[in-house]
């Protein structure tokens, strides 16, 4: 009986992780001829140029200030590390749309609130602008790889070499950076990634000047409608999915050759925090706030002052607006914009469902393969094609594999935004409930069997009372990306779904930003509340 549950899981997770992607390789056939007619068009280099270097820029900046934060968080201890730590991470809570528009709204151009105390380096709108974005918005990811791989550098290593006479620098160089090295590439790889499946940014930062991505190329094919539109998205995606293939096939191969750089040490080891020099500290200090202000906390401030004054009337009266504060702005967007309860409705009601169901299902693949490593490890590695996989690809697949023809018509149903939720997700519950699991003694589960207990019986009365704090944790792990979903969502909305990120792309479209600014700060307030709730629920061992 087990054994042909476990078939029939497998041939489940093939058929919905697996076809939807392979449909766009099989649904359309490009001609030789056909790909390099595409390809040598001005508008298609363009956007593959574009698509390059912001992506590549966006990665090293964030690798680079990644690093640095790394090393201070990994090696020094201070009061209110925590809230620090949390802090830095905001921008990765914070959804990319609302982080773009907040941008818009305190530099833009022409009526930016912060322009009067500065210009932004290079212009706002254009390659410069979303690199930058893109650096802000994944610099978290990069902080968290580097600051795990730091604290696991045997410490005895750095202090032979202090006492050898070698400078902070030297030990830097000589030893932290060769072994940071596969971290830094991989760390790279991973934000080249998520900024090539970005849409958001791109959007709202790259359009007002013609600058597209290939993610807002897709985009503008699936406007165009009808088949002709549905075949060059196809073809955008699958160069999307070819420059996503390149991180994804490099990781392989950094992790295959991780032993190279594993150091050699008589047992296991931490590195041990110290306390800063005076002087040290209050320098890193006043580079820590002055980034977090510049990265997103006057942004934020800006798109807050923007919902509680009147459109147009800082830029116009400058402070003495504040005199005539109002809440007008949340009172229309929550009780008299009828999109607003449409989309507070679908993300909330299919986005707890698609949480529920990625943890039923990383649930039933851990009990039904637990022992077995090996089928373990081609799982795992099936849940991480689609988060390494851009969401403009999915929706596509999607889209060819659910409309019809097929064995399910889900096409402009909740259903399919559901599918595209677990597909891009899955990996974030299946994590945490395999490190926690990996964490118990396996002599208590051996003792219930002994004492006859059937295998069913040995997860609902142990195994799934011990892992409660990572069940718990991570259905809000997974759904505080679902509700700050937007790429998938702007391809697979209908008349009967409608998102938050759909909504507020809309309005902002509309150039409706007074009530934009207003969904998006509740939509910050309660993520930050949906990460505080997993962190307290899950006792620290998930959330930030």
């Amino acid at each position: 009986m087990k054994k042909t549950i476990r078939v029939l899981l497998l041939i489940f997770l093939g058929f919905f992780f697996l076809c939807p992607l392979l449909a766009l390789f099989f649904q359309f056939q490009f001609s030789y001829q056909e790909i390099q007619d595409k390809i040598l068009q001005p508008s298609f280099l363009k956007s593959f140029v574009t698509t390059i270097k912001t992506c590549s820029f966006g990665g090293f900046f964030a690798v680079f200030l990644g690093l640095i934060f790394a090393r201070q968080f990994a090696l020094n201890k201070w009061r209110l590390k925590r809230v620090q730590k949390l802090i830095l991470l905001i921008p990765y809570l914070v959804p990319n749309f609302v982080l773009a528009i907040a941008f818009v709204i305190a530099w833009n151009p022409t009526s930016g609130v912060l322009n009067f105390i500065f210009q932004f380096p290079f212009g706002l709108y254009g390659i410069s602008g979303i690199s930058f974005l893109f650096a802000i918005a994944h610099l978290p990811i990069a902080f968290l790889m580097l600051e795990n791989k730091i604290q696991r550098i045997d410490p005895s290593l750095i202090e032979a070499a202090r006492l050898s006479g070698a400078s902070h620098r030297q030990i830097f160089y000589k030893i932290e950076l060769p072994l940071l090295i596969p971290t830094l590439i991989s760390s790279f790889c991973l934000c080249f990634a998520l900024n090539i499946s970005a849409f958001a940014i791109p959007a709202w930062i790259g359009a007002p000047e013609k600058n597209y991505t290939l993610t807002y190329k897709v985009y503008q094919a699936i406007q165009l409608g009808r088949q002709e539109g549905i075949h060059e998205a196809s073809f955008y995606s699958l160069i999307l999915f070819g420059l996503a293939l390149i991180p994804f096939l490099a990781q392989i191969g950094l992790q295959k050759n991780e032993k190279r750089f594993v150091t050699v040490c008589g047992k296991a080891s931490r590195v041990v925090e110290k306390k800063q020099s005076l002087k040290s500290f209050i320098g890193f200090q006043l580079f820590f706030w002055a980034t977090q202000i510049l990265f997103w906390i006057a942004p934020l401030f800006c798109l807050l002052a923007s919902t509680l004054v009147k459109p147009g009337c800082i830029h116009q009266e400058g402070l003495g607006c504040f005199s005539k504060m109002s809440l007008h702005a949340y009172s229309y967007v929550l009780f008299d914009l009828a999109e607003t309860k449409s989309a507070l409705q679908g993300s909330f009601i299919y986005g707890s469902l698609s949480a529920l169901l990625i943890l039923l299902i990383s649930f039933f693949s851990l009990f039904l393969f637990s022992k077995n490593q090996k089928m373990l490890k081609i799982i795992e590695w099936v849940f991480s094609i689609p988060i390494a996989t851009p969401g403009a690809i999915i929706a596509i697949g999607l889209i060819i594999f659910y409309s019809g023809g097929k064995l399910f018509n889900f096409y402009n149903t909740p259903w399919i935004v559901v599918i595209a939720y677990i597909l891009k997700h899955q990996n974030l519950a299946f994590q945490p409930l395999k490190t926690g699991l990996m964490n118990i003694s396996t002599t208590l589960m051996e003792a219930a069997q002994v004492s006859g207990a059937y295998p069913l019986k040995v997860w609902t009365a142990i195994v799934l009372p011990i892992l409660k704090p990572e069940v718990l944790g991570g259905f809000f792990l997974v759904l505080i990306p679902i509700l700050g979903e937007l790429t998938m969502s702007i391809f697979l909305a209908s008349p009967v779904f409608q998102s938050i990120g759909t909504v507020l792309f809309d309005l902002q479209d509309y150039a409706d930003q007074t009530s934009a600014a207003a969904l998006s700060i509740l939509l910050v307030i309660f993520i930050l509340c949906l990460n505080q709730l997993a962190w307290s629920v899950s006792k620290g061992k998930v959330g930030y």
